[in-house]
């Protein structure tokens, strides 16, 4: 498994966040991963929910909890954590 540096965290060939060296990993849940995987890639909130049956609302809800155990305050900053483009648009 090969790990790829960004500036404030590590993240794996799966897209999955690793601790720094001395600090603890933020837990995601599984939805919370899935959620964020898909705004990561340039998903709206309406597309995330179709696309995982669930309503805007809880991708809404979902994406908080997310921002907030990783710090980010957007879907840019969440992308480029991820070192993933934006996608289109």
């Amino acid at each position: 498994m090969q790990a790829v540096r960004t500036p404030r965290r590590t993240v794996d060939d799966r897209g999955l966040w690793l601790a720094a060296p001395g600090q603890r990993a933020p837990v995601l849940t599984r939805a919370e991963r899935r959620v964020s995987l898909l705004a990561a890639a340039g998903r709206t909130n309406h597309e995330i929910a179709a696309a995982l049956h669930l309503s805007p609302k809880t991708v809404e809800w979902t994406l908080t909890r997310v921002y907030r155990k990783l710090g980010v305050r957007s879907r840019t900053e969440l992308a480029a954590r991820r070192g993933e483009p934006l996608g289109p648009g």
